[in-house]
C-alpha cells in the first residue's frame, strides 16, 4: 500500500525542527507553537501564488536567543511577582515581550478594541499606537517602551484577548500548564475565552499596584480599562467592588491631573488652526486625548452610579472641556469646536459656534441625560411625584422633554434606521452609532416603565398605575392617549434594540460592551413581560413567530421564537465572553416561572373572592397574589432597589446562594411548567436593569406557602429586612 503523503501545510518552526505540525490548515497557530508560545508562521510551498498568511519575521527576544521557552519565562514572571520590592513594570515588560504578540496580532487587537469598547473609552489614538508598536517591531535596535504605555497595552489585552481566537489558544495553554502562573487553574477540556483576558487583567492589576505612586493619563486609561473588564465579569462571590474601586481610583487620578479643565483657559488666540505645525498638531492631539480620557471617566461614572445609594463622582458643572470631536478630526489631530455639556439639566447646549458634530459627542450628551433618568428612577421614580406625569412640574415630564429635545436635535444621518447604520459602518464608526441608540432605548424604557404596573392582570391595556399614587380619570382628566403613548415608548424601544441586534449580527459586528449587554437584557425582559401581559403591548411590537432556535424542552417557548428569543439567544452567546451575560440568562428563566406562578395564584384567589362576599371588601387593598385589585407594587417594592441597580458591588455568600437555589428549584412544582389560561401578563416600575443571578422576590402570603409547600422559585429571604439579589453582576451599596 502506498504510504499517505506528508502534508505540505506546516509552519516554518515545525519544518525547521522536522516535527509533525498539528494544525487546522494554517488559519491559526499550530499546537506546537501554542505549547512553546512561539510565533506561528505558515509559508506555502513554492509555486503557490497565494501570499503567506504571516509575512513578518518572528520577533527575537533575549529569552529566545538564550533558548528559554515561554513557559520558563512566564514562570520567572510569577516568581518576580512574589518577590519583595519588585515594581509592576517588570510584569508588563516580560508579558508583553511574548513572541506570539506580533504586529499583526496587535493590529487585530486594536481593531477589536475599536469595535467593542471605543465608544465608552474613546481615548486611544490608534494611528499613534500602531506607529509606536510598528517602531518596536521593525527597529533593529532594542526600542525602549514607556512603562506607562505598557499599562495601556495590558489594558487593551485585558479587554480584547477573549475575542481573539489565537490569543485564547495561547493563553489557555499558558494558564492551564504553567504551575507557577499568577493564578493556578485546573486543566479544562473546553477552552474558556475569558481566561485569556483574565490573565492580562491579573498582570495589569499587579503592575498598577494597590495605591498609585505616580499620576499619568496612561495610568488613568489603564485603570478605566481594568475597571470596565472587571465590571463585565462580576460574579456573586467577589461582587463588583474591584470595578468600583478601579474606576473610582481612575476618576480621582483624572481629577488630580485636571483632565476636566483642559478648556478652562482656552482663548481664540490659544487655539491652533487647521494648518498647524507638527508641534501644534501634537498639542491638539494631547488635549483631545485628555478630554476623551475624562469623558471615559464620565461614562463609567454614570454607569456605576445607576443604582440606589450610589453617588456620582463627576458633576456636570465641574467639567470645562468640550465634547469629543469626530473620529476623522481625531485621527488627523485637527482642532475644532464641538461645544460643551450644559451646566445644568435645565440648560440647553449652545451650539451656535459648533463646527464639528459626531455620533460620539451625541452619545456623551445622552449619557448625561441617562444619568439624570437613572438618578430619578433609583430615588423612587413615580413614587416621589406629587402631580400626574403630564404635569410640567414633575421630574418625569422634565426628563421626558429632555429626551424629546434630544431626539429632535439629532441630524438625519444620526437617527435610527438600517440605512444610517450602513453609512456609519462604511466609515468604521458603527459602534458609537449602536451604543447611541441602545442607550436611547434604555433611557426611554427606564423612564416610561415607571407608570406601567408590575403585574397588570386586571388591566385591559395601558391605563396608568393601579397602586398609589394613582390618577383616576374622573379626577385628573387624562390627556387623550397618554397612557398608551407612554407604554408604546417602552415596547417600541425594546423592539428597536432587537432590530439593532439583527442588523449587527449579520456581519458579527455587535459591540460586546457591558452597556450593550445591559440594553439587550432590558429588551429581553420587556419581551418576556409582553409575552405574559400581551394586552399592554397594544401594537404587538414584541409579538412574533420567527423560530430562533431548535425546539428545546428545557427552554421556555418565549425564548425560542420571536423578538424576545433573539435577545435571549444573543445574551446566551455573549455569556461566552462576559460572565455577566450568564446572570441575565438565569434571571430571564426564573422570571418566566415567576410570572406563571403569580398569575396562577391570582386567579386561584380571585375565584375564591368572587364566591365569598366577605372577601370582596378587602380586594381593593389586598395583594395581587391574593387576587387583589392592585398592580403588584407590594411584590415589586420589596425588590425595587435591587432591580433598578445597574450592576452590584456587595459580595454574597456563595454557599448560601447555592443551597437556596436548590430549595427554589422545585418551588412551583411540575404544574408550573404548563400553560396558564389567563391573560398573559412588567413592572409599576418594571426594571430590566439588573445583573443578578438569583432574583429575590418578596415573601409570599401564607396561602402561597401552603399551596406550594416551599417558597416560589424566585423567592429567598435574605438577612435583614430587605431582600437582595444574588447575582453575578449585581449588588447594591448599603
Amino acid at each position: 500500500m502506498r504510504p499517505p503523503m506528508r502534508s505540505s501545510i506546516a509552519c516554518l518552526r515545525c519544518r525547521k525542527s522536522k516535527i509533525k505540525c498539528e494544525n487546522n490548515g494554517g488559519s491559526s497557530p499550530c499546537d506546537g507553537c501554542i505549547k512553546t508560545g512561539k510565533q506561528c508562521i505558515f509559508q506555502p510551498p513554492e509555486g503557490n501564488p497565494s501570499p503567506p498568511k504571516r509575512i513578518e519575521p518572528p520577533v527575537v527576544t533575549k529569552q529566545d536567543r538564550d533558548g528559554g521557552s515561554d513557559r520558563k519565562r512566564l514562570k520567572r514572571i510569577d516568581e518576580i511577582a512574589k518577590s519583595d520590592g519588585q515594581k509592576g513594570i517588570t510584569y508588563a515588560e516580560e508579558v508583553l515581550s511574548a513572541p506570539f504578540l506580533t504586529e499583526d496580532v496587535w493590529d487585530q487587537v486594536l481593531d477589536l478594541y475599536k469595535l467593542h469598547f471605543a465608544p465608552e473609552l474613546p481615548f486611544l489614538h490608534l494611528p499613534t499606537m500602531k506607529e509606536r508598536l510598528g517602531c518596536k517591531f521593525r527597529s533593529s535596535d532594542s526600542v525602549e517602551v514607556s512603562p506607562e504605555f505598557n499599562l495601556v497595552l495590558l489594558g487593551v489585552l485585558a479587554l480584547t484577548a477573549r475575542f481573539h481566537t489565537d490569543l485564547v489558544k495561547y493563553l489557555a495553554h499558558i494558564t492551564n500548564n504553567q504551575p507557577g502562573n499568577v493564578r493556578s487553574r485546573p486543566m479544562q477540556t473546553q477552552v474558556d475565552p475569558s481566561t485569556a483576558s483574565e490573565y492580562y487583567a491579573e498582570i495589569l492589576s499587579m503592575a498598577l499596584g494597590p495605591i498609585p505612586k505616580t499620576a499619568s493619563v496612561e495610568r488613568v486609561q489603564a485603570m478605566l480599562m481594568l475597571g470596565l473588564y472587571e465590571w463585565g465579569q462580576t460574579r456573586p462571590k467577589p461582587g463588583g467592588l474591584g470595578a468600583w474601586m478601579s474606576i473610582g481610583g481612575a476618576i480621582r487620578l483624572a481629577q488630580f491631573l485636571k483632565l476636566g479643565l483642559v478648556d478652562q483657559a482656552t482663548t481664540p488666540s490659544d487655539t491652533p488652526n487647521d494648518h498647524s505645525s507638527a508641534s501644534d498638531s501634537h498639542v491638539i492631539l494631547e488635549r483631545e486625548v485628555r478630554r476623551r480620557t475624562m469623558f471615559g471617566c464620565f461614562v463609567l461614572d454614570r454607569m456605576l452610579a445607576c443604582g440606589k445609594g450610589r453617588v456620582t463622582m463627576i458633576q456636570r458643572e465641574d467639567l470645562s472641556i468640550q465634547l469629543p470631536c469626530s473620529e476623522d478630526k481625531f485621527d488627523l489631530a485637527i482642532e475644532v469646536n464641538t461645544g460643551m455639556l450644559p451646566r445644568s439639566s435645565l440648560e440647553e447646549s449652545d451650539r451656535r459656534d459648533v463646527n464639528d458634530d459626531s455620533v460620539l459627542s451625541r452619545f456623551i450628551r445622552l449619557v448625561d441625560i441617562w444619568g439624570e433618568i437613572s438618578k430619578y428612577s433609583s430615588a423612587g421614580g413615580r413614587l416621589t411625584e406629587k402631580f400626574p406625569p403630564w404635569d410640567s412640574r414633575t421630574t418625569f415630564h422634565q426628563l421626558n422633554q429632555r429626551l424629546k429635545v434630544f431626539d429632535a436635535s439629532l441630524p438625519g444621518a444620526f437617527k435610527f434606521s438600517e440605512s444610517n447604520y450602513r453609512k456609519h459602518e462604511n466609515h468604521q464608526a458603527s459602534s458609537a452609532y449602536v451604543l447611541l441608540h441602545v442607550l436611547r432605548c434604555i433611557s426611554l424604557i427606564m423612564l416610561h416603565r415607571e407608570y406601567i404596573p408590575f403585574v397588570p392582570i386586571r388591566c385591559k391595556g395601558p391605563e396608568g398605575p393601579r397602586d398609589e399614587p394613582t390618577f383616576p380619570q374622573k379626577e385628573y382628566n387624562w390627556p387623550q392617549g397618554f397612557w398608551s403613548e407612554s407604554a408604546e415608548h417602552v415596547f417600541r424601544a425594546a423592539k428597536d434594540i432587537v432590530e439593532l441586534i439583527e442588523i449587527c449580527e449579520r456581519k458579527n459586528r455587535l459591540p460586546q460592551s457591558t452597556l450593550v449587554l445591559f440594553g439587550i437584557w432590558t429588551a429581553a425582559f420587556v419581551g418576556l413581560y409582553a409575552h405574559h401581559f400581551p394586552q399592554m403591548d397594544e401594537k404587538q411590537h414584541l409579538m412574533g413567530e420567527q423560530v430562533v432556535r431548535k425546539a428545546d424542552p428545557s427552554i421556555p417557548q418565549v425564548y425560542q421564537q420571536g423578538p424576545t428569543a433573539i435577545a435571549y439567544n444573543t445574551l446566551d452567546k455573549m455569556s461566552t465572553w462576559l460572565k455577566m451575560a450568564s446572570t441575565y440568562v438565569s434571571i430571564l428563566l426564573q422570571m418566566d416561572k415567576y410570572f406563571i406562578g403569580i398569575k396562577r395564584e391570582f386567579f386561584k384567589h380571585e375565584d375564591r373572592n368572587q364566591t365569598d362576599l366577605a372577601e370582596t371588601a378587602r380586594m381593593a387593598t389586598s395583594r395581587v397574589r391574593d387576587g387583589g385589585s392592585g398592580g403588584g407594587l407590594e411584590e415589586y417594592e420589596m425588590m425595587r432597589p435591587q432591580l433598578k441597580d445597574f450592576g452590584a458591588l456587595n459580595p454574597v455568600d456563595s454557599d448560601r446562594s447555592r443551597s437556596s437555589t436548590v430549595d427554589r428549584a422545585s418551588s412551583l412544582g411540575a404544574e408550573s411548567q404548563g400553560p396558564v389560561c389567563t391573560p398573559k401578563s412588567m413592572p409599576s416600575s418594571f426594571t430590566a436593569i439588573n445583573h443578578g443571578h438569583n432574583l429575590i422576590l418578596p415573601a409570599p402570603s401564607e396561602s402561597t406557602q401552603q399551596a406550594n409547600g416551599t417558597l416560589p422559585e424566585m423567592l429567598i429571604p435574605s438577612h435583614g429586612d430587605a431582600p437582595r439579589l444574588r447575582t453575578h453582576g449585581a449588588c447594591s451599596l448599603r
